[in-house]
């Protein structure tokens, strides 16, 4: 069965054509984009690990100061009852309470650390996949759409010129996968 393809204009194919080469411009942005915020995170993953170590340092360093401090008030006396030593008390609570909270942000940062590498092994290869297509279907897309406009305006011109009537009929405007459509003939 032939029928005459009626085409009249090739507005849709454009706008599909740069709809793709936007999408393929964000794309490759936002690829980018990720990566350099993969790297941001490591280094401040690290970055916070050496911190909570030099705070944990310091924090021990200011509960064996409470301990000490505590002790030396401890054995103050003053009469025969026992020294007031709530201050002390309170400083070495304190002490201690910032030293637990440095060191659960010792563990939560390594357990970050030891987590991130699995989350970007598993965002890579999808990743991959994207920018694989990107740097190669993308083109050939674009240059298959870019020949089949031509070709379809070319038709459509033909058609205008008043010559359609003279040219055998084509069986479809665009040709499925893999099989070129041939041109009218000029007569």
């Amino acid at each position: 069965m032939s029928t005459s393809a009626r085409v009249f204009s090739v507005d849709a194919l454009v706008d599909l054509k740069a709809t793709l080469c936007t999408f393929t411009a964000e794309a490759r942005e936002a690829l980018s984009a990720v990566e350099m915020e993969i790297r941001r995170n490591q280094v401040w993953l690290d970055g916070q690990l050496a911190h909570w170590r030099d705070m944990v340092r310091r924090c021990e360093d200011e509960v064996f100061q409470a301990k000490q401090d505590l002790a030396r008030r401890r054995m103050m006396r003053i009469g025969d009852r026992p020294p007031d030593t709530t201050e002390q008390e309170e400083a070495l609570h304190l002490a201690q309470a910032r030293l637990a909270h440095a060191e659960e942000k010792v563990e939560t940062t390594r357990r970050w650390l030891r987590v991130l590498p699995q989350a970007i092994i598993e965002y890579e290869g999808p990743a991959r996949q994207l920018a694989g297509m990107l740097e190669a279907d993308m083109p050939k897309a674009d240059a298959l759409l870019e020949s089949k406009i031509a070709a379809l305006e070319a038709y459509i011109q033909l058609l205008g010129s008043g010559q359609a009537e003279s040219l055998p009929s084509v069986k479809t405007a665009l040709p499925s996968a893999g099989k070129e459509a041939t041109p009218p003939a000029e007569s």
